[in-house]
C-alpha cells in the first residue's frame, strides 16, 4: 500500500486513524485515493469499491460504511480543519479575520426511496438547465484564504461543511421551539447553523461570511449578528434603508408634549439605496479585482435596513453600465475598497462548487438513507481539502510534473498525475527490470492508454 501511492496523501490520511477503528480507517482511506484515482469516471460506491485494489471488501462493506459503522464525521471535519489553520497559518485571515462562505447547490436525483427529493426552482440562471429541477438541494459552507504562489496571489476555496435542505413539498426535518412546538424545518434553519458550526471549529477566532445576493435577508443577517459573525452580501437593486430619526426639539420649560404616544419606533429618512448615486458625492477608488486593479465610482453610507434592528449596516453603491451593483457589510470597521475586494473573492468558491462536482464526486451518491448521503457528500468535502493541501505540499515534487500543460492548482492535474504514480509503480513491482526514471514513448502510449 505505501509503495503505491505519494508519501505526502498517505501522511495526511494517516492523521484521521484515530479517529476511526482498525477496520472502518481502510475504507476512508480508500474512498479519499478514489476520488482522485478515478479521474472523470463517476464516483459512485461500486467503482469506488472496484479501483481500490488495495482494500480487499466486497462492495457490500463500503455500503455499511457509510450507512452503518460507527465513525463521526464531525470529528473528521475538525480535524481538516485544524490541518488547514496549521498549513495555511495567517493567510486565513483577512483583514484581521477569517473569511467564510456560504453558498447553495442543487443537485439532479431521481424520484423514489431517496430520501428529500422534490421540485426546486432551477435559480444558476442558465437557460438551458430549464426553470426547475427534480433532485436535492444542497447548502455547502467553508473558508476562503488568500496566498502567493510562483509570485502570483490566489484566492483558496476550503469547502468543508454540507447540510441537505428540507423542502416544503418533502420535508423530512423537524425543529422544536422552546415551547416544545415541532414544526418542519425552514431553509434558514438548514443553512444557520452551518456557519454556527463552523464558527465553532474556528475556537472563537473573529469570522466574516461572504454570500450572495440570496443571503440579503433580514432572517440570516440576524441570525449570524446573534453569533457575532459578520455578513458581507449584495443587496437587491431597489433596496432602501433608512436614516437614524432625528431627534425631536426640546420643549420649553414647563410644558408638556401632547397627543398619544406613538406605538411604533420613530424611524429617518427613507432612501432607495441604488439612487445615493445621484444624490451624494461619488468617491473614486482602485481596487484588485479578481487579481486587476479597477478603478470604482462609488457611494458609501450607513443605514438601518428593513427587519434588521441589532445595528446599522454599511452599504457601498457602485456605478455600473446598467443597473448598480449595491453591497452590504455589518461590519462597520471594513472600508469600502476592503468590502468590494471581499465581495470579489467570492468568485473562488464558485469555482470549488465546480471541482467537488467534476472531480469529487458530490453529486454522484445513490445511498437512500440520509446517513449514507451526508457522510457520502462529507467525504467528497474532506478530499478535496486533503488533496488541495497535497497540491500546495508537492507543488514542485517529480510526481507531478506532466509534459502536457494544465494549471498549476488544477486537480485534472493531480488525477492525472496520480495515475500515472500508481500505474508505474505497479508496473515496477511486476517487471523490476524496467527504468520508469526514463519513460520511453511506448511506456507513454501504455499510461496514456490505461488513464
Amino acid at each position: 500500500m505505501d509503495t503505491f501511492f505519494p508519501s505526502t496523501i498517505l501522511t495526511y490520511i494517516g492523521l484521521f486513524a484515530p479517529v476511526f477503528g482498525a477496520n472502518n480507517f481502510s475504507y476512508f482511506q480508500g474512498f479519499t485515493l478514489a476520488f482522485m484515482l478515478l479521474g472523470e469516471s463517476r464516483k459512485c460506491v461500486t467503482n469506488i469499491a472496484r479501483v481500490c485494489f488495495f482494500v480487499d471488501r466486497h462492495i457490500a462493506s463500503w455500503e455499511r460504511f457509510l450507512s452503518q459503522y460507527q465513525w463521526n464525521m464531525r470529528q473528521i471535519q475538525s480535524k481538516v480543519l485544524t490541518l488547514i489553520r496549521e498549513k495555511m497559518a495567517d493567510s486565513l485571515l483577512i483583514y484581521g479575520a477569517c473569511l467564510g462562505w456560504i453558498d447553495t447547490s442543487l443537485v439532479s436525483k431521481v424520484k423514489g426511496k431517496m430520501l428529500g427529493v422534490q421540485k426546486w426552482h432551477n435559480h444558476s440562471g442558465n437557460p438551458d438547465r430549464g426553470e426547475h429541477l427534480i433532485g436535492h438541494h444542497w447548502a455547502i459552507a467553508g473558508l476562503l484564504c488568500t496566498s502567493v504562489l510562483a509570485g502570483k496571489a490566489l484566492t483558496l476555496c476550503w469547502p468543508m461543511l454540507a447540510n441537505l435542505i428540507p423542502g416544503q413539498s418533502n420535508p423530512f426535518g423537524f425543529v422544536v421551539s422552546p415551547q416544545g412546538v415541532a414544526q418542519a424545518m425552514t431553509f434558514w434553519d438548514a443553512v444557520c447553523p452551518l456557519i454556527a458550526q463552523l464558527y465553532q471549529m474556528l475556537g472563537g477566532l473573529p469570522l466574516r461570511v461572504v454570500a450572495d445576493a440570496y443571503f440579503a435577508k433580514a432572517p440570516f443577517i440576524n441570525w449570524m449578528l446573534s453569533l457575532r459573525v459578520h455578513v458581507i452580501t449584495r443587496m437587491r437593486w431597489d433596496a432602501v434603508g433608512r436614516d437614524d430619526p432625528q431627534p425631536e426639539p426640546p420643549l420649553p420649560p414647563g410644558k408638556k408634549k401632547r397627543g398619544r404616544k406613538p406605538t411604533k419606533p420613530k424611524q429617518g429618512k427613507k432612501w432607495k439605496i441604488a439612487q445615493l448615486l445621484n444624490l451624494f458625492p461619488i468617491q473614486e477608488v482602485t481596487v484588485t479585482i479578481y487579481g486587476k486593479p479597477q478603478t470604482l465610482h462609488i457611494v458609501t453610507r450607513d443605514l438601518w435596513i428593513k427587519d434588521v434592528t441589532a445595528q446599522k449596516v454599511r452599504v457601498v453603491v457602485i456605478k455600473a453600465k446598467k443597473e448598480p451593483i449595491i453591497l452590504l457589510s455589518t461590519d462597520l470597521t471594513l472600508s469600502a475598497c476592503q468590502i468590494i475586494h471581499i465581495y470579489s473573492l467570492r468568485f473562488s468558491l464558485e469555482l470549488g462548487i465546480r471541482d467537488l462536482k467534476q472531480h469529487f464526486g458530490f453529486t454522484d451518491y445513490q445511498c437512500t438513507s440520509f446517513l449514507a448521503m451526508t457522510r457520502f457528500v462529507g467525504l467528497a468535502l474532506v478530499s478535496f481539502c486533503l488533496w488541495r493541501l497535497v497540491l500546495l505540499t508537492d507543488m514542485n515534487s517529480q510526481w507531478l510534473q506532466l509534459q502536457e500543460k494544465t494549471s498549476s492548482l488544477s486537480f485534472t492535474r493531480v488525477s492525472r498525475a496520480l495515475r500515472r504514480f500508481v500505474i508505474q509503480k505497479v508496473f515496477q513491482n511486476s517487471a523490476s527490470s524496467a527504468n520508469f526514471q526514463k519513460p520511453s514513448a511506448t511506456q507513454e502510449e501504455i499510461i496514456r492508454l490505461i488513464t
